[in-house]
């Protein structure tokens, strides 16, 4: 009876399910990243934005650092272009279903409103904006297939003029009625009301729109792909489809210099777009073009190559370059300048970059947002907060000793909307909001530190893990190019110059897109990061484990070491086996000096560094270290070793699969048996017919709709199915062993009645097995400093995903704490927990094994704030499965109240992908991996997200 009253006495104060609203508040915040299928680009040089269009209609517009806006087309149409109307804060949008839509910025906020339908639209073929800065007045400029040229008012969204007739290119070019499209109009920088359009592909009038006058018009032999003004608004040049270009002037018939092919004489690329412009007035000026590179040999690179006399430079993208724009400089507030031009800003496929035109080297320019995180696959990621102040500041100094340089000044950046907003004063909380990171591990070996307490989360370091092995270029001058042509570092020396390269034509590589790998053993599989220390640990692909100590001094040349630890401890695969399992990476071989920050774990001997093999080379399943007594943890599908990295003693080996097993497994792993397969595969089958029967029979379909929607509160209890112990019998192929280590971490708590609360090593494995270790203080040999004290096998053997650790009262552990505390399990199917130090099974527990056949994959405990009363905290169960969908469920009683949908069950790489915060943010990867999705859990919103914009007036205020 007591026990009774024990376990049900805090349920009095439950929470109800009207209040749920006031903690918990689903809603996608921001991205970050670099968005899928980018389609159109768009520039305002008044007020600094650019502008980002999809082909599933995102729109996202950025300013400087932590300025951003986002918005959506209507029904998710694909952009085909995208114009600003300078100095105004409208960007009118051209979609693929040749609808206009209108997107208003407004301080912090973006609106749409759209154009009504006009029948004379007929197939719209070309568009350019005319900017009248002085007037504050713009007209999108509209080319038809009929030849006809409308102008489209950008702030009403209304046909206002018509400039010239479709009859008008037949009558004075004397042009067939099926080949009189407008393919092209460039507007004149130092007067808007005199244009060039180009008619088939083959005529360019010069036309002026005050009097409906052609001026001038010119007949060329070869097809016209792209046509630009000189910034003296009196030359323009033409690209053709052969790869040949052309200059003029409009007082003249002939141009001014005889065509050529820059890179034939052989059959060359078309020439997509041209620029034509200057970095500094002195200097000559620089033509800027896509293409035109020869066919046969390099038609298959990415190129934008600039020109200009005296020097030559080929950048080569790694993948298509979508558009690109001159930043100008800015005269009176509203002209721009492009004799004086400060960069070029490239949209590809895969990554933005942008190149420093007022450097003669042309630099990268560091990115503030736009990142392509996905440039080497992301294998893994995990998210830290709370991170201690010296920690932050000591990442801080590795950041500015990686980039060469102090963190990037917000002045330089050429896009500086919002830039000169004083943010508000920092308070205590604040920064400690910002002390976040979002660490991402990759194929490439190369682990990534993104700083997402802030808008634009940009990334402040990288530490590569592929340079401890052999065959890793380390200070040599090609790494040294790359670094500078990276856009990471962002390092702006004047040493990249045309001695650089001598080959012809002039390549030079930039961005960091590269999805390829030499050696796809170098891949990242876990990693570990340690709040308080900063020490991080990594798991490879091939077995490695890598420890990293956060310092503050450079270190000196150290060689390194191996450690090996043979897990299956002399249960030796068959022969056949052995032949087909994968081998250790080579580990370098000569001394290599850290800069301040991360450097490889050091041993007693401080002239070197330690690495961890575990054997068979085999991915590494967990990780975990215990910095305070030099401790590293490291499971596998075989079993798990504990080592002291200083002093490189191994304190614990287990092996948890039989011989037996690993024999099974090995056969496994060279055939298939059919039969079993098929066999599962039909059981399988009846099962989700049985489930749906059990559905239709359960649940009404409007309860079914209702349940996916993210303010739903579930009042009925999900039918369940009672939890059967797993088959023992034979391993299929493509099922995970029994024996895999899925979870391991080290925790303070006690583990013997009335001991004080001492460290310990806690173990999770993929048959539901869990084993705890002592860590001794007063061991008098190695093999006693960490002696197994527990063992439990959950009865339905569940794939162990996470482990925690409250006091009966759901406060936090802590070394000194005399609270009865419980360990929380977290399996597939369901979560229990246990009473410590007995280990004894508790009546909190929830099945997760209702019809809909759920799977845990995350789990999270959360502490949210009351919105209404910011006074009141209450806490919660936090679930991911693998439907994807996000379970809310009381912290004491788990009892479901939410559950929201986050991405498609069929998202597999999303639903792996997502993280849970402590602060009460979820985080996935989009589809494509190129993106994360950030969502707030919670009904309070971050501080530290708010843009700088907000009631600043914007952009009225920069008029």
């Amino acid at each position: 009876m007591l026990r009774f009253f024990r376990n049900h006495l805090h349920y009095t104060n439950e929470l109800k399910p009207e209040d749920v609203g006031d903690f918990f508040n689903y809603s996608p915040t921001l991205r970050h990243g670099f968005p899928q299928n980018v389609s159109a680009f768009a520039h305002d040089y008044i007020l600094g934005l650019i502008a980002v269009g999809t082909r599933d209609g995102q729109i996202r517009v950025f300013g400087a650092e932590n300025v951003e806006w986002s918005s959506s087309t209507p029904s998710k149409s694909g952009v085909s272009h995208m114009y600003f109307a300078v100095g105004t804060g409208i960007l009118v949008v051209l979609c693929l279903d040749h609808s206009f839509h209108k997107f208003q910025i407004e301080n912090d906020v973006i609106t749409r409103s759209s154009a009504n339908y006009e029948e004379r639209l007929k197939r719209i073929t070309s568009c350019e904006m005319q900017n009248r800065c002085e007037e504050r007045r713009a007209h999108l400029l509209v080319g038809t297939v009929t030849g006809n040229v409308f102008a489209l008012d950008a702030e009403l969204l209304e046909l206002s003029e018509l400039i010239i007739f479709e009859d008008y290119a037949t009558n004075i070019f004397d042009l067939n009625e099926d080949a009189r499209s407008v393919d092209n109009i460039a507007v004149n920088c130092c007067d808007s009301s005199k244009l060039l359009i180009v008619f088939n592909a083959s005529v360019i009038v010069y036309y002026d729109t005050q009097t409906n006058q052609a001026l001038r018009n010119w007949k060329l032999l070869s097809n016209i792909t792209s046509v630009a003004w000189h910034f003296d608004g009196v030359q323009f040049i033409c690209s053709h489809s052969d790869g040949q270009l052309d200059m003029w002037n409009i007082n003249s018939s002939d141009p001014t210099e005889k065509p050529f092919v820059h890179f034939g004489p052989y059959p060359c690329m078309p020439i997509r777009k041209v620029l034509w412009a200057s970095a500094l007035r002195s200097d000559p000026s620089i033509i800027f073009y896509t293409g035109g590179m020869e066919r046969a040999t390099w038609g298959d690179r990415y190129t934008l190559s600039v020109k200009r006399t005296g020097k030559e430079v080929v950048f080569d993208f790694g993948s298509p370059v979508v558009d690109f724009f001159v930043v100008p400089s800015v005269c009176n507030g509203i002209e721009p300048d492009y004799s004086n031009s400060i960069a070029l800003l490239v949209l590809c496929q895969q990554e933005f970059v942008a190149i420093d035109l007022t450097d003669g080297s042309w630099p990268v320019l560091s990115l503030p947002y736009l990142f392509p995180i996905h440039s080497s696959p992301i294998t893994t990621n995990i998210h830290c907060a709370n991170i201690e102040e010296h920690v932050w500041k000591t990442l801080t100094k590795a950041t500015e000793a990686q980039q060469g340089r102090k963190i990037r000044d917000k002045k330089s950046w050429p896009i500086h909307a919002g830039a000169n907003v004083k943010p508000p004063a920092p308070c205590a909380s604040s920064n400690t909001e910002k002390r976040q990171l979002l660490i991402t591990g990759h194929e490439d070996g190369s682990v990534k530190f993104w700083a997402v307490g802030s808008i634009s989360a940009p990334h402040i370091l990288t530490v590569e893990t592929a340079r401890e092995f052999s065959g890793f270029v380390s200070g040599g001058s090609e790494q040294n190019t790359i670094k500078r042509t990276s856009g990471v570092s962002g390092d702006t020396t004047n040493s990249v110059d045309d001695e650089e390269n001598t080959e012809w034509p002039p390549f030079r590589k930039v961005g960091l897109y590269d999805p390829f790998c030499d050696d796809p053993r170098l891949a990242v599989q876990t990693i570990h990061f340690h709040p308080a220390t900063g020490q991080l640990t990594v798991g490879g692909r091939s077995g490695h484990v890598l420890v990293y100590q956060l310092d503050d001094e450079p270190s000196n040349a150290k060689t390194v070491c191996r450690l090996c630890i043979d897990i299956l401890e002399g249960k030796k695969p068959s022969n056949s086996s052995k032949n087909r399992s994968p081998q250790a990476l080579p580990m370098r071989k000569e001394a290599q000096q850290y800069t301040l920050g991360y450097q490889l774990f050091s041993t007693e001997k401080d002239a070197e560094s330690c690495v961890i093999q575990l054997q068979p080379a085999v991915p590494v399943t967990a990780v975990s270290s215990l910095p305070t007594r030099n401790l590293t943890a490291a499971g596998n599908e075989y079993g798990f070793a504990l080592c002291d990295l200083r002093t490189q003693t191994v304190l614990v080996q287990n092996c948890l699969i039989t011989t037996e097993e690993l024999a099974e497994s090995t056969a496994l792993s060279g055939a298939l048996s059919r039969f079993k397969s098929m066999k599962k595969s039909i059981r399988q089958s009846f099962r989700r017919k049985t489930k749906r029967a059990a559905q239709s029979v359960v649940g009404s379909t409007n309860e079914r709709d209702e349940s996916f929607c993210p303010g739903y509160v579930d009042e009925t209890r999900p039918v369940e199915r009672q939890v059967a112990s797993r088959d023992e019998g034979t391993q299929n192929l493509g099922d995970p062993l029994q024996s895999t280590v899925r979870v391991i971490k080290f925790h303070c708590v006690s583990l013997v009645s009335s001991a004080p609360n001492t460290d310990s090593l806690w173990i999770g494995t993929n048959g539901g097995v869990i084993l705890v270790y002592a860590i001794m203080d007063d061991a008098l040999k190695p093999d006693d400093a960490c002696v197994l004290v527990k063992e439990v096998h959950l009865q339905h053997r569940a794939p162990i995903i996470d482990l925690d650790w409250t006091s009966i009262d759901g406060s936090t552990i802590i070394k000194s704490s005399s609270n009865p505390q419980r360990v929380i399990v977290y399996t597939e199917e369901q979560i229990k927990a246990f009473t410590l130090p007995s280990m004894k099974s508790t009546r909190y527990k929830c099945k997760l094994t209702g019809t809909e056949g759920s799977r845990i994959r995350k789990a999270q405990l959360l502490t949210l704030q009351n919105a209404s009363n910011r006074n009141l905290y209450e806490k919660f169960l936090i679930i991911i499965t693998n439907q994807g969908e996000v379970l809310v469920f009381l912290a004491f009683s788990l009892k479901r109240i939410l559950r929201v949908q986050f991405t498609k069950a069929s998202d597999v790489a999303g639903i792996s992908s997502a993280i849970i915060s402590q602060r009460g943010e979820l985080f996935f990867l989009r589809p494509g991996g190129s993106e994360f999705q950030r969502c707030s859990l919670s009904a309070c919103s971050p501080t530290n997200l708010l843009s700088p914009l907000r009631n600043s007036g914007f952009p009225r205020s920069c008029s």
